[in-house]
Order: structure tokens, then sequence, then C-alpha cells
């Protein structure tokens, strides 16, 4: 229950992150501001299996995270998340999501919902 929380969390912050890199240039430069984003449906997550156990107590889990777009369209991400002993957490997308572009660098990004990381106190 408490990784589809944090996942949840983590990927909230990233639609917001995708929000403000689809800003044109010039409405960037107000950053804090309320923007509209996508919105998280739900979150699912295997537990990780006997297997899944690493080397330093790291354990891998699949989850799939389900979303609308800003624009109501439903999406779904699957990602490969990584768990540590300390309660943090590393997720990849799994396939990885296309560079984004990012006009107020006039460019491409990474996307932001690619790496996902707990957001807990000692987590970075």
């Amino acid at each position: 229950m408490r990784l589809r929380v944090d996942l949840g969390n983590s990927f909230s912050a990233g639609l917001y992150r995708l929000a403000v890199m689809s800003q044109p240039a010039d409405g960037a430069t107000d950053l804090g501001q309320s923007l509209p984003t996508g919105v998280l449906d739900g979150v699912a997550c295997e537990p990780p299996g006997a297997a899944g156990a690493q080397a330093g107590g790291i354990a891998v889990a699949r989850c799939s995270v389900r979303w609308r777009t800003q624009g109501g369209n439903p999406r779904e991400t699957a990602y490969r998340v990584r768990l540590y002993p300390d309660g943090c957490f590393d997720a990849s997308a799994r396939p990885s999501l296309p560079p984004h572009i990012d006009p107020t660098i006039e460019g491409y990004s990474e996307h932001p919902l690619n790496v996902l990381v707990g957001a807990e106190k000692g987590c970075s």
C-alpha cells in the first residue's frame, strides 16, 4: 500500500513538471503558478517475488500507473521499481517514454515521467 501511495505522489509531481515543460516559452517565466496537469487515475503494484531480492537488500517490483493527459486521454505507464531497505525507491518507465520538447530551452529533455524517486525524508 505504501509503495502505491508514494509512487502515485511522485508521479503526480512528474505530471506538474510535464505541465511546466509544456508551456510556451513566454509563459514559463512565472514558475510556481497553478497549471493544468494530467490526472492520476490509479497505481497497481505486484509485490516483489522471493527472487526479487538483490544484493544489498534491494527488491524489485513491477507497477503500473493509470492516468489521463491534460486533454483527458487515458494513458498507462509501466515501471520497474527498485525498493531499498530504508523505504526509498526509484522507478524507471518500461519502455522509456520519448524525449519531451521543452520550449523553455528550445530543445528536447528527458520525459519527466521516465524516472521517479521516493520523496520521503532522506530519499534523494
